[in-house]
């Protein structure tokens, strides 16, 4: 069969989308670092649409370490196909990616490109650890990749680095309008990123320092959509699609969301134009995301996994659950987000309602479990914190902290082990207390690490030993009683 490339684009079939500019006459306007699944369907394609309102906006990919995506689109003028799973699916061709460079085999070509006039914009997806912090949130001067880049700043080997080293080149070009945006799931993440790179050239150069600290916008944002890994029941669902085969196809459910902080420093895609929200006031997005979205997900999965459920879809299509789900929100949660005139917070909920009953989406409940001692403080806790400020009910908020404590017991009594950075201790304590769930209760929330001074209030660790005893015994059977009691 053949493969998916300028070439094949004029066979493909008419209900495919293609991009709606001259692919072959744009130019790169923007260098990604770290161009993975996320990356390709959510702001490739903002940029890939945004193209069709004008500009030279293609996308410079940058891979720290992997060769794979530059060996897999290579082959295909690095085009590819995004599969949106909805009711209504349909496949997309995204024409967005211009070069594909590898850190350890293309520095030169990755710093012409970051350093040229016409590049106005850096986006980042490099997870949290590619910034080097430490636990405070600032820049790790101990971590090795800053340890080597502070010895050899001319052969970067992370992110921060890389950075800095075009950054200098900059400055000494007079080439100040450039953007530098940060997509990773990080609280504060453009404000963390620009201070991390500020730190690094410090330890440099002040001068530079201070030039990026004038100079630079590093723009705060959120980003929300579930994209599911590439498999090869989808690697031959999109050849049947195309008619051609696409080495390395991506798919994402229909929702998707950006929203940037409006503080740039230089030109910017029509991305206001084809979805993407600018505001003053990220911090209202974000909360709103982690509290009704991640807060939400975090209830399902350990009220879910204690019924036997596996999935998202499964868990919200229970009529129990979803009610559950619908009080806890309009009760508790949605209470504690002043959005003033800025967000429809209603239909914003509605909106994460619909998302999970897409069926198309296999979102495993035992993934979204991962890591609850980091999660639930910002998911779930904050939320008590300002229930308890207001002198409000937090009744439904202590059913995830209960579950997830039960969901401890379960899997230390299966035999069975946690992914979480305190997994040890977590286990152990259940293993100490096992068969007395008052006593684990009371155990983990001593931990002060996960739950800082509401270890010490009494209403909420009375709050949460009366939901851990109420759903002891929840079973799929059980669990419309349970849930309605709660």
């Amino acid at each position: 069969m053949a493969r998916l490339n300028f070439s094949t684009l004029a066979d493909l079939p008419s209900e495919v989308k293609q991009p709606q500019y001259d692919v072959n006459a744009t130019t790169t306007g923007i260098v990604h670092i770290g161009p993975g699944a996320f990356h390709r369907a959510h702001q490739a394609v903002y940029t890939d649409l945004a193209m069709a309102h004008g500009g030279n906006w293609r996308i410079d990919g940058v891979s720290m370490r992997s060769k794979s995506l530059k060996e897999k689109l290579s082959g295909q003028d690095n085009l590819f196909s995004l599969v949106v799973l909805d009711n209504e699916p349909y496949t997309q061709i995204i024409g967005a990616m211009n070069n594909v460079y590898v850190l350890g085999e293309d520095r030169d070509a990755i710093m012409a490109s970051l350093t040229a006039p016409a590049t106005h914009i850096v986006t980042l997806t490099i997870t949290e650890k590619g910034y080097c912090l430490d636990n405070q949130g600032k820049l790790d001067a101990a971590h090795p990749d800053i340890l080597h880049d502070k010895d050899f700043p001319e052969e970067p080997v992370s992110a921060i680095g890389l950075l800095v080293a075009a950054l200098k080149v900059r400055k000494e070009n007079d080439a100040s309008e450039i953007t530098i945006v940060s997509c990773d799931n990080l609280s504060d993440n453009g404000s963390k990123l620009g201070a991390a790179v500020v730190a690094f050239a410090q330890l440099l150069d002040s001068e530079l320092a201070a030039w990026i600290s004038k100079n630079i916008c590093f723009p705060n944002t959120m980003v929300d959509s579930i994209t599911p890994a590439t498999d090869d029941a989808l690697v031959s669902q999109t050849a049947a699609a195309l008619g051609v085969t696409d080495e390395w196809p991506i798919q994402r459910e229909a929702f998707t969301q950006w929203v940037v902080e409006d503080k740039f420093s230089g030109p910017r895609p029509a991305w206001d134009k084809v979805g993407v929200t600018f505001t003053d006031d990220v911090h209202l997005f974000e909360k709103a995301k982690l509290r009704v979205l991640n807060g939400t997900h975090s209830t399902l999965a350990y009220t879910g996994t204690l019924c036997g459920i596996d999935t998202v879809f499964e868990a919200i299509s229970k009529p129990d659950m979803e009610a559950f789900i619908c009080r806890l929100l309009k009760e508790e949660i949605l209470p504690t987000i002043d959005a003033g005139d800025k967000m429809d917070l209603s239909a914003y909920a509605d909106d994460i309602l619909n998302r999970y009953h897409n069926k198309h989406i296999r979102h495993l409940l035992a993934q979204i479990a991962w890591d609850g001692s980091q999660k639930l403080p910002f998911r779930i806790l904050n939320t008590v914190r300002d229930r308890i400020k207001a002198k409000a009910s937090f009744n439904l908020l202590s059913v995830p902290v209960a579950a997830w404590i039960l969901f401890i017991a379960k899997r230390q009594a299966a035999g069975e082990t946690i992914t979480d950075p305190m997994a040890e201790r977590l286990l152990s304590l259940a293993e100490k207390h096992s068969g007395d769930t008052k006593a684990l209760t009371d155990a983990v929330l001593n931990e002060r690490d996960v739950f800082a001074e509401l270890s010490d209030n009494q209403a909420f660790r009375d709050t949460v030993h009366g939901q851990v005893e109420k759903l002891s015994n929840i079973t799929p059977e059980t669990m419309a009683a349970c849930l309605g009691e709660l």
